[in-house]
């Protein structure tokens, strides 16, 4: 052009390599999009762009997941999980931090990327030391002789029921039994800890469950994004594989490997469970039910109805303080690690048949529903009074409109009212419970 040679490739990679500079300084958050920017350019097109050399940053890794390693059991004791978003949301914020710190699989395979896939081992060997403790804990817990004595004549009782041909855990029994279990607990001077401090384990365990998972998911998401970057192979002289030797055979050539068997191997690999996180943790738990032989694990599933209860009470009143200004305990809106931990522990105990025996779901939906019609009843006969004051002061009044407004809600109304929202709010949260249990025995299956 006007006598002088321009080179087309190399003005492209010119203004690409400034464009991306000068962006990348503005936003160092950019830094892995427009890595990757260079590598597609490279892949397809050919063109050799220079690294700036800048500081990479991104706004997805936040917490850094080595830092939380090694310190596990702190970090499962400080962070709830929230299985529909598959992240951790901190339980309380530090002194002085205006927001909560989460964890998720982005943040995971950030660090997996900037440390290599070598952690995803070293976390579940860490997971498995881990979760190996707090099974301990609980089977010290079952081997109490006061929690052994309430569970064994727990279970007499429910066989007793099943004889008589009562097949639904009550939901008055379940309350009877915390009770007795709170007094007994206060009684016993070995035991300490309570039905909180179970739940919390449980809790826990789940929370680490939970973590291997989240691991394992940021690790097939690094893999799934390095796949793009895989150089294009022609597939299209492809004919067969041999009969004899089972390679893969293009005219008279035998080729070692194929774009076939390329694909079957990775599809193999992103397919595979890999490792088998819910058969090694199942070991766990039966080579501690073997150093515990005097636990009693046997009666778990008794106690399951009142972890529910309790965990009921505690996830309400972490909502409740999220609403209040002068928080003195943590407040929280999710905590699906208790829901998790059960239902591991149910799968690996083979106690899963005898917890669906007890029907505790339908004993609570029954449960709520007889309250909602006997609280209907009462609500409509308050509101029967209250709209006969209301046409006796119409009667005695010229203003009609400020007749109706100088009548106010009975005492009763209002504490029918509340007893409406504290109903309604027990059954949305035990049916999240036991959605979370049957969506955690799930995923622990596909694990």
């Amino acid at each position: 052009v006007c006598r002088r040679k321009i080179d087309i490739k190399a003005e492209i990679e010119s203004y690409l390599e400034k464009t991306f500079y000068d962006l990348s300084t503005v936003s160092l958050n950019d830094c892995n999009n427009y890595t990757e920017m260079r590598s597609i350019a490279n892949e397809r097109f050919g063109l050799n762009l220079a690294d700036p050399f800048l500081p990479d940053g991104s706004l997805d890794q936040g917490l850094d997941f080595i830092d939380m390693l090694r310190n596990l059991e702190s970090f499962v004791s400080s962070y709830n999980y929230n299985m529909i978003e598959q992240n951790f949301v901190q339980r309380k914020a530090e002194r002085g931090a205006k927001s909560l710190r989460t964890l998720s699989v982005k943040s995971v395979a950030s660090s997996l990327k900037q440390h290599g896939l070598g952690v995803v081992s070293l976390t579940i060997d860490v997971c498995s030391k881990l979760l190996s403790r707090q099974i301990a804990l609980l089977l010290d817990f079952l081997a109490d002789d006061s929690i052994k004595s309430l569970l064994s004549k727990e279970l007499r009782w429910i066989g007793n029921q099943r004889k008589e041909g009562s097949n639904v855990y009550p939901f008055s029994r379940a309350i009877e039994f915390t009770q007795e279990m709170k007094r007994v607990l206060e009684q016993s001077q070995s035991l300490e800890n309570g039905l909180d401090w179970c739940r919390s384990v449980i809790t826990e365990m789940g929370n680490t469950l939970t973590m291997a998972r989240m691991v394992r998911t940021a690790r097939r998401k690094v893999l799934s994004d390095e796949m793009p970057f895989l150089s294009p192979i022609d597939v299209s002289g492809v004919r067969g594989k041999d009969q004899g030797t089972g390679k893969s055979v293009m005219g008279e050539k035998v080729l070692p490997i194929t774009a076939v068997e390329v694909e079957e191997h990775i599809s193999a690999v992103l397919n595979k469970p890999d490792p088998d996180i819910v058969q090694r943790f199942t070991g766990v738990l039966k080579e501690a039910l073997l150093e515990h032989e005097d636990s009693f694990m046997s009666g778990f599933h008794c106690m399951l109805p009142a972890l529910c209860l309790c965990w009921m009470d505690a996830s309400l009143q972490g909502k409740e303080m999220m609403h209040k200004k002068n928080i003195a305990r943590g407040g929280y809106y999710t905590d699906d690690g208790f829901a998790v931990g059960l239902a591991f522990i149910l799968s690996a105990a083979d106690q899963r048949k005898m917890y669906d025996r007890l029907n505790w779901f339908k004993s609570i939906q029954s449960k709520y529903a007889s309250d909602e019609e006997d609280l209907i009843e009462r609500m409509t006969a308050e509101e029967k009074k209250k709209d006969a004051k209301i046409a006796a002061a119409k009667q005695s009044s010229w203003f009609s409109s400020s007749a109706v407004d100088a009548v106010e809600d009975s005492d009763e109304l209002k504490n029918l009212k509340m007893m409406e929202k504290r109903i309604e709010g027990n059954r949305r949260e035990m049916a999240m419970l036991f959605f979370s249990m049957n969506e955690a025995t799930a995923f622990l299956r596909s694990l």
